[in-house]
């Protein structure tokens, strides 16, 4: 049986807003996700991140089950807000202590941090005036990096500048060609916060972006329904994997976007900064694939996402396919220079059910992990620069617009009682971490 090697690292993650609660805590200040499902009043209108899985005052514990698990990496991010209550201006110096203390209990029971320095949650200040379309959110993104530099490089050598910018760009009412220009905008601060992170006393470790990718395919070898994978595989992958990888634009995407009236603003300058500033590796965040069909009344991509008829897909609707993780390594082999690759999230939404008080059974996680694990380890046999898998998530915790109502976590949270059960999938998980085998 194929095994994974020794320095082969297995991790889990989390970000800040999901898992740490404490909103109102220690001069914390407000994200857009504390502002946007309230009331005027500031009533929540839905659910909302103020106690999630009350990591901040529980994070002790928390790291015991991830020794507990066998984790050798620990990914999680760090709250914009903590640091910088007003998104920049004064440091807050509560802010700092709370990860000082959460690294070093890390690294004191032998498990490394490693930080996503921007996972979503941006300043309300920012976001109200624009967000990431504006180029002084750029500026201040890369004091906020600095600072984290300053204060905990000395201990954190892995680093991720960006979670999903696909996210941050489309995710959002703006028109298209805003979205684009936000696109633009999160990978030239990506760019520059590496080239930040090589000149600092502490740049000794690696630094990374992660982006949300999925292989995409023809519903059927039809030459309009490759034309149709084409296109989404440009939207949701090239977009982003040349600029960093390559430091150029996908040209057919460009053309796409052009001939349907689109268009966002590149200087030459900011292509060459993309190129000279290449990171040490790449963050894939994988959950599923596309399956495209063509569609003539779909500009600018012609094409239509469709459903696998005897596919099994997740609480999410999302289809569980895990060849498609092994053939999007090697697309990335081969079409960017074997770069290394972390695969720093990969997990998936589904039903849990308490057989006993101490026992949560989740067979259809269990059986998503073992699949997708099968294609990482088959990916690195095949040689594929492939390093570490980060499991999504740790615990469960707040999924964004869908609040508590999707469970990713390897470790189920009772959000009434805070209470922590390690689910089958976690001791599944610990067990391949132990014998290095699928």
């Amino acid at each position: 049986m194929a095994t994974f090697p020794k320095a082969f690292v297995f991790g889990a993650a989390t970000s800040a807003y999901q898992i740490e609660g404490a909103a109102k805590e220690d001069g914390r200040g407000l994200t857009m996700w504390d502002v946007i499902n309230r009331d005027d009043e500031g009533k929540p209108t839905s659910d909302v991140g103020d106690v999630a899985c009350d990591h901040y005052h529980r994070f002790e514990s928390d790291i015991k089950l991830m020794k507990e698990i066998g984790l050798m990496s620990y990914r999680f991010s760090i709250s914009w807000v903590r640091i910088f209550p007003d998104g920049h201006g004064k440091i807050n110096q509560a802010g700092l202590d709370f990860y000082d203390k959460l690294i070093n209990t890390l690294i004191e029971e032998g498990i490394e941090p490693a930080v996503t320095i921007w996972h979503g949650d941006l300043p309300w200040v920012y976001e109200r005036e624009g967000g990431w379309f504006l180029p002084s959110t750029i500026e201040h993104y890369l004091t906020y990096a600095k600072t984290l530099f300053d204060h905990f490089g000395d201990r954190v050598k892995v680093w991720f500048t960006h979670n999903e910018p696909w996210c941050t760009a489309f995710l959002n009412d703006r028109p298209m060609a805003e979205q684009l220009q936000i696109a633009h905008h999160v990978l030239l601060a990506h760019a520059k916060a590496v080239n930040m992170y090589r000149k600092h006393p502490h740049g000794n470790g690696k630094i990374g972006i992660v982006l949300n990718l999925g292989k995409q395919y023809p519903k059927i070898f039809d030459p309009m329904d490759l034309f149709a994978a084409r296109n989404i595989d440009g939207f949701v992958n090239r977009f982003f994997l040349d600029p960093v990888l390559k430091g150029e634009y996908p040209k057919d995407m460009i053309d796409l976007y052009q001939k349907a009236g689109i268009t966002f603003k590149v200087k030459p300058h900011e292509l060459t900064l993309l190129k000279d500033n290449h990171m040490d590796f790449l963050g894939i965040n994988m959950y599923s694939r596309g399956i495209q069909a063509y569609n003539p009344f779909k500009p600018p991509f012609y094409s239509e996402d469709v459903k696998h008829p005897e596919a099994v897909y997740t609480e999410m609707g999302w289809e569980v396919c895990p060849r498609s993780l092994y053939d999007l390594l090697m697309d990335i082999k081969e079409k960017y220079e074997n770069i290394e690759v972390m695969i720093t999230e990969n997990g998936g939404a589904f039903p849990d059910l308490f057989v006993e008080e101490n026992r949560v059974k989740d067979d259809d996680r269990v059986s998503y992990f073992k699949g997708h694990l099968k294609a990482v380890l088959d990916a690195y046999h095949h040689g594929v620069n492939v390093t570490r898998y980060y499991a999504w998530s740790l615990l469960d915790n707040f999924e964004w617009g869908l609040g508590y109502s999707k469970r990713f976590g390897i470790i189920r949270v009772d959000y009434g009682t805070q209470k922590r059960t390690i689910k089958d999938s976690g001791k599944y998980y610990a067990k391949v971490i132990r014998t290095r085998k699928v």
